[in-house]
């Protein structure tokens, strides 16, 4: 049993022990299981569950209180929430006198400032607005600290999710992709969990080439360069302006010296890499053709990237891409002599996009 419910802690062992701490971690739909596979890694998960809530792009992990630390350091996720109680509620306006009451009753550790903010799954009779402000008005007429909407010192969660109230605290105040201070934003530019989520996916090792050939402001290359040693890193882009600020990205970031960018056409690698160059993964966001209005040349563009790569590709080599174009990707890939290893759908920016992983046939 968890949180005093059951139905949410299936699979849970026991009321949650003095020594260890129950944390909601976010991410992008479709990658909860890369956040357990990293927790694993680096700490000593002694329960988990991914899609907490039933909602996509949210594992709790249950963690020593002395490695609690260590979450900070997960690279694909965004926000950690501190979980203190989860209780039923009705979705009608009674919904929000059993918040009150709840969030009364509860003993939340707050700063001299807080504010309380809301995401609201499924269909309710009351908004998210109506819940933070219950909530909110509980702990006023507990504990008597002031709201302080822009700068909090403490940021409390209620998340109503279908019949459920998740009441946490929010731990990151920024968001954990922020790696460095951007000094080019590309139109396009890639969220880091994503490029790391892919550098894994792609099975990147110390000692690896690693290759995107459409590296826009860097984002893949310069994940790869703060998170793994010994490696050879090449970053393409036919835009000038774009290397130009991956380079200035690099800077910032602190891995200049491990990183190269080239200005060129991923559709003509052999104009610009050595004939004797193997890629061991080869990483990219490849162009959806839809902000650019360049839909039309997708698939033209995707049949001459994969053909001008081929020759640079080992029978081992493993090449992770992300395209919302699942079907005429898969498609040409095969045609051109490629084979698709797995798929995964991930929820991103409005767009239901695909991470496909291929191989190349010799």
């Amino acid at each position: 049993m968890f949180g005093g419910h059951a139905e949410v802690g299936a699979g849970y062992s026991g009321s949650l022990p003095a020594y260890t701490v129950d944390f909601i971690v976010t991410t992008m739909p479709g990658l909860e299981d890369i956040v357990l596979e990293e927790a694993r890694e680096k700490i000593d998960v002694l329960d988990a569950k991914l899609r907490f809530g039933n909602v996509g792009g949210r594992v709790l992990l249950r963690v020593p209180l002395s490695q609690a630390g260590r979450v900070f350091m997960l690279r694909s996720i965004e926000h950690i929430i501190e979980l203190i109680n989860v209780f039923e509620v009705e979705s009608d306006r009674s919904g929000l006198d059993q918040i009150y009451s709840r969030v009364y009753g509860l003993n939340i550790p707050l700063g001299s400032t807080f504010r309380v903010t809301c995401e609201r799954i499924g269909s309710h009779k009351f908004t998210s607005i109506d819940v933070q402000r219950v909530a909110g008005q509980a702990l006023v007429d507990k504990y008597g600290r002031r709201v302080n909407l822009k700068n909090p010192e403490t940021i409390v969660r209620v998340d109503v999710v279908h019949n459920l109230c998740i009441v946490g605290i929010q731990k990151t105040k920024m968001s954990l992709k922020i790696r460095y201070p951007r000094a080019f934003q590309h139109y396009s530019a890639l969220n880091p969990v994503i490029a790391y989520s892919m550098l894994r996916i792609a099975g990147v090792r110390p000692g690896d080439a690693v290759l995107d050939p459409f590296c826009g402001g860097g984002t893949i290359i310069i994940e790869a360069a703060q998170v793994w040693s010994d490696l050879e890193l090449i970053g393409v882009d036919i835009s000038p302006k774009s290397i130009e600020g991956a380079l200035k990205n690099a800077e910032v970031a602190g891995v200049r010296d491990k990183v190269k960018f080239i200005v060129g056409d991923a559709r003509r690698l052999e104009k610009i890499l050595p004939r004797s160059w193997k890629a061991d993964k080869v990483v990219s966001n490849l162009p959806f053709g839809i902000r650019s209005g360049r839909l039309k040349a997708v698939p033209s563009i995707y049949m001459d990237f994969l053909r001008s790569l081929k020759p640079f590709l080992k029978e081992s080599s493993r090449i992770c891409l992300l395209t919302i174009h699942k079907g005429l990707l898969e498609k040409i890939a095969v045609e051109t002599g490629y084979e698709v290893i797995s798929s995964r759908e991930i929820l991103h920016g409005g767009l239901r996009d695909w991470i496909i992983l291929l191989s190349p046939k010799f």
